[in-house]
């Protein structure tokens, strides 16, 4: 069975190289040279450069979740709570070697049938999911869609910041950001008791059902 640490030494250096020049950009022969291996103990491990991207896009997909994790798990005020991804994404553009977001830069060079894709869209999704959760904490409405426009936000402010605009693009997606939250959190505040936040009734009882007429 192939030694773990070889197939480590080869993620490493094609995910470096993917990263800071390109997946297109970067060919089989630059990541043996960079990992110190043959080009069969490649093979070995990813039997296709397809094979290898999947792999550098789930292991960066892996990262950010327990990054995200540990970061919340520092956090018990809801309303920090559900900034944090924004502040993740601020503190990633601030790191040497900051090439913006390698989810984006990846999914504007795959083909549409790479296997690549759907480690992207997963990605994407868990992101929006998760920013949900933490909205719901705080007790909006429709946690949903608000996460899908935090993400919105975020995602421009990255994408900006990784083509040169500068980290402080993601200031200013977080302050977009916490400005929706607080007009969300004073609409849950001022909604009467039995009504959703955008002042329609709730339906009262089992049935659920409006009176007739209605």
């Amino acid at each position: 069975m192939p030694r773990p640490s070889r197939r480590s030494d080869v993620l490493e250096a094609a995910s470096a190289r993917f990263f800071r020049e390109g997946i297109t950009a970067t060919g089989v022969d630059a990541i043996v040279d960079d990992a110190g291996v043959a080009k069969m103990t490649l093979y070995r491990h990813f039997p296709s450069k397809d094979d290898l991207v999947v792999a550098y896009l789930s292991e960066r997909d892996a990262a950010f979740r327990e990054r995200l994790e540990a970061e919340l798990a520092g956090r018990r005020d809801p309303w920090q709570r559900a900034l944090a991804p924004a502040d993740l994404y601020r503190a990633a553009a601030e790191e040497p070697g900051f090439h913006g977001c390698a989810f984006v830069n990846a999914g504007a060079e795959l083909a549409e049938d790479h296997p690549g894709r759907g480690v992207i869209a997963a990605h994407k999704r868990w992101v929006v999911d998760r920013w949900a959760a933490l909205l719901a904490e705080l007790g909006v409405a429709d946690p949903g869609a608000l996460a899908e426009e935090c993400a919105l936000l975020a995602e421009g402010g990255l994408v900006q910041a990784g083509v040169g605009l500068g980290a402080e693009c993601l200031d200013a997606a977080r302050e977009g950001i916490a400005e929706r939250l607080g007009a969300a959190v004073d609409r849950a505040a001022r909604a009467p008791a039995g009504h959703d936040t955008d002042g329609r009734q709730r339906a009262r009882g089992g049935s659920g059902t409006q009176d007739e007429g209605a």
